[in-house]
């Protein structure tokens, strides 16, 4: 059986909202204080010379004060050591409003009978008692359900609150999962292919060794950064693009046509065009006499990446760390989607950019 979840235990935040009312209590007191008991006609004002009634009013302001201030101590007892599962909200209602009425119903029939017993008034003050005491019993439910609509609503802010940094946690926890990916795919290919010089081309694996440092130095540099300017991540592909050319040779061209000043202007995740060249890489043959051809333009608000298709015999196995890691990445840093094309003749996919101007 799950257990039952219970009504939230006010913050110190909320406790301090709740006592922070005092412009409300100074204007609204007296008025009451005044109104009620004029109203049941507990006091005739002209029984009493000015001081007289000023005292007598600034007795009753202290009693309307003293239910008031109970009230709201009351209020906090029941929500703070009396917690109601929600399935039963409504039983928590009641026994808050049973408190709040036995407690403003002994206090304001307590204080008027002891002011009559001091007042000017005669006997017949002391049947209006009870419509006094009903009015300011009336006043108290009603100035309760404006606390509990303000404590209803306090609530729901709050758990909207949690809510968004609940959420916003779970996305930076997922951005980090996935920039660490990054990383490990990175460097087991590139230690394959530097290995595979090594036995193969010593003199190409030295210069491969010393571009592979400058490369793997710009993903540590910006790594922590959630975007970067094109044209910082067109040097890096570039830099990248020199690694392969040095074991693939001429069986892999890149083509970059972009030469606009917006290079600088709009941003994208960094280390995305690096995952896109190794996946056409991974999924084209490579040869000498069809050479995979690599296109790289700047069309509107994306990237655009395209290469022509060419089958391999044989379908590498999958990390399932490429595209759809990238896509994940879009998705929480930019909200968008990236656009993947494949017509069967070439393979397509736009990268969206970001302005930060806008």
């Amino acid at each position: 059986m799950k257990p039952a979840v219970a009504l939230k235990i006010l913050s110190p935040d909320e406790k301090f909202a709740f006592k922070k009312d005092l412009l409300v209590r100074s204007i609204v007191i007296p008025v009451l204080a005044a109104g009620v008991v004029n109203l049941t006609h507990i006091i005739t004002n002209s029984r009493y010379d000015l001081f007289h009634l000023i005292i007598n009013y600034a007795y009753f302001m202290a009693l309307a004060w003293a239910i008031w201030q109970g009230n709201v101590q009351l209020f906090l007892f029941v929500k703070k050591q009396l917690r109601f599962p929600l399935k039963t909200y409504y039983k928590s209602i009641l026994v808050l409003y049973g408190f709040i009425i036995a407690y403003t119903a002994l206090i304001a029939a307590g204080g008027i009978l002891l002011w009559l017993l001091f007042s000017h008034e005669d006997s017949a003050a002391y049947k209006n008692v009870v419509y006094a005491v009903i009015a300011i019993v009336i006043s108290a439910i009603f100035i309760t359900n404006l606390y509990e609509i303000f404590y209803l609503r306090g609530q729901q802010q709050d758990i909207e609150k949690r809510a968004e940094q609940l959420n916003i946690a779970k996305t930076h926890a997922e951005l980090v999962a996935l920039k660490n990916q990054i990383d490990p795919h990175f460097l087991f290919n590139s230690l394959n292919t530097l290995s595979y010089l090594i036995s193969s081309d010593p003199v190409n694996a030295r210069l491969y060794n010393d571009t592979l440092a400058r490369v793997y130095r710009y993903i540590l540099i910006n790594r922590e950064k959630n975007l970067i300017p094109v044209s910082d991540e067109i040097e890096f592909l570039s830099n990248f693009f020199y690694l392969l050319k040095i074991r693939f040779d001429n069986a892999i061209n890149m083509i970059i046509e972009i030469k606009s000043l917006a290079a600088e202007e709009l941003f994208l995740p960094p280390i995305s065009l690096q995952i896109i060249l190794e996946n056409a890489i991974k999924h084209n043959e490579l040869n000498l006499n069809s050479p995979l051809t690599i296109y790289v333009s700047l069309s509107s608000s994306y990237v655009v990446i395209k290469n022509k298709l060419i089958q391999k015999a044989y379908k590498p196995p999958s990390t399932g760390t490429g595209l759809k890691n990238l896509d994940n990445r879009y998705k929480l840093l930019t909200g968008k989607s990236i656009i993947v094309y494949n017509n069967g003749e070439h393979f397509t996919v736009k990268l969206p950019l970001v302005n930060p101007q806008l």
